[in-house]
């Protein structure tokens, strides 16, 4: 009898192999591997399947059995205010200063390198921990070479803009005094030039296509910006390749103010300028009048859904919630917190749920996960790098802990994530292939060292603000 012969197979070698894992990939066409794998080579993902396939075709430095844990794409907030997202229950009014508050505006010009460097970190551990991989700074810390250095430092991605981009503020000054100070005007002139050449310098940062911490344009938006440096930000933006950004729509206040001094609502001057398209994401938009929604379903731009500050100041039901609508019309909704001044961390999933069946148009239990996955990568000009686990995307991958049965699931399409994940532990998080969080610890950094930092430095910012 002849002998049989065997063909070895040469697996192919990569340097990490996570392993037994409930994978929620993020792409609607194939959501779920249940028992599947990831494998990854320097910053990509090289394979995404069954357990078993992928043990035969790789062998790895570092192969990581996950136990039946959740597997999921690093989760994105598009809209955060970094040095504020640490001021938690601090005696701050963001409007006005009544008794022994002081105004929003006093306590966030009171930072100096020291303070944003820890108080970003500090808010990097905060998002890390539930999920996040990446955040989008909204246009309003000073310091934005401590901002990322502290990103850096941890190993976390996140994107950042010159602050405060405005050069007409006689809105605020009418409208919310409480908003604008003396101080403020010194650090952030309401001037063209200053805005563009600070614009122009951040997003010298992306020189390198491998960095962590990338430059986009951010306008501070709701009337506050001429239609020059409007143009001018956006062409910008166009000419760079980068996303072009501004609140907008915040409250019926600023958008009937807006409508009133330009004879047009904030979303038709926006496409009248040329700004809007989808290379835009607008912050808010919790108001819009039907010709808002008709401009947006015809151009794309991306929006940024803040459902907690929506319901925190009653916008609705006296203003229609036109998301979930919206959403079925092929625009790219994402999510962000804005401020954890009053929102926990992570809430808004859950928190856009309720709100949208307040409002009689529910949406899916797994939406909000891809409003802060795909979508979130999407409308932060990042959706051909990262918001899916798919091979070729960059490896920013989260793994949740399988130590509590209420953090397991066995349905597919994400609902569990969209409204337990600021609940469900972190135990592992790559970011661009780079291990930064094991057995729920950061590899880089001390975590109580950087929540000390970041507790000094909040006292020390209110008490200079006083």
């Amino acid at each position: 009898m002849a002998e049989k012969e065997f063909k070895m197979v040469d697996k192919q070698q990569v340097d990490y192999l996570i392993v037994n894992g409930e994978v929620y990939t993020g792409d609607r066409a194939s959501p779920f591997i249940r028992n599947g794998a990831i494998a990854v080579r320097e910053s990509r993902i090289v394979d995404v399947g069954e357990t078993s396939e992928l043990i035969a075709k790789y062998k790895s430095l570092d192969s990581i059995d996950v136990g039946g844990a959740i597997v999921h794409p690093g989760m994105i907030d598009t809209h955060v205010h970094a040095t504020s997202i640490v001021l938690h229950g601090l005696p701050v009014s963001t409007d006005h200063p009544i008794e022994s508050k002081v105004s929003y505006a006093d306590v966030k010009v009171q930072t100096d390198d020291e303070s944003t460097d820890a108080l970003v970190a500090a808010a990097a551990v905060a998002l890390l921990r539930r999920g996040y991989t990446c955040f989008m700074e909204a246009g309003t810390v000073f310091e934005t070479d401590a901002f990322v250095a502290a990103l850096e430092r941890i190993g976390m991605r996140g994107m950042v803009s010159a602050p405060f981009g405005w050069d007409d503020v006689s809105t605020f000054e009418k409208h919310a005094p409480g908003m604008i100070t003396t101080r403020l005007m010194e650090r952030a002139p309401a001037d063209k030039a200053t805005v563009l050449r600070r614009l122009e310098r951040e997003l010298t940062r992306n020189t390198d296509k491998d960095t962590l911490v990338t430059g986009y344009v951010c306008l501070y938006g709701e009337g506050s910006a001429t239609d020059g440096l409007t143009q001018d930000a956006s062409d910008l933006a166009k000419q760079s390749g980068v996303l072009f950004n501004q609140h907008q729509g915040f409250i019926p206040l600023w958008e009937e103010v807006e409508t009133s001094k330009h004879g047009i609502s904030g979303v038709e001057r926006l496409h009248r300028l040329g700004a809007l398209h989808k290379g835009t994401t607008l912050s808010h938009m919790n108001v819009m009048s039907d010709r808002d929604a008709e401009l947006v379903v015809e151009h794309k731009p991306g929006l940024t859904w803040c459902p907690n500050n929506a319901l925190h100041r009653a916008v609705h039901p006296a203003k229609p919630c036109r998301f979930p609508a919206l959403m079925k019309q092929g625009v790219s909704v994402s999510l962000g917190i804005d401020t954890t001044m009053y929102h926990p961390l992570g809430t808004s999933g859950m928190v856009s749920l309720l709100l949208s069946a307040a409002c009689g148009e529910r949406l899916d239990d797994g939406e909000p996960f891809y409003m802060q996955t795909a979508n979130a990568a999407q409308n932060v000009g990042l959706g051909d790098q990262l918001g899916t686990l798919a091979p070729g995307k960059r490896a920013d991958i989260v793994v949740r802990t399988a130590h509590d049965i209420t953090h397991t699931s066995l349905e597919q399409g994400g609902g569990l994530l969209a409204l337990s994940s600021f609940n469900i532990p972190v135990d592992l998080v790559i970011i661009d292939g780079q291990i930064i969080m094991r057995d729920g610890l950061l590899t880089r950094v001390d975590q109580d060292e950087v929540l000390r930092r970041g507790l000094e430095q909040r006292r020390r910012v209110l008490e200079r603000a006083r």
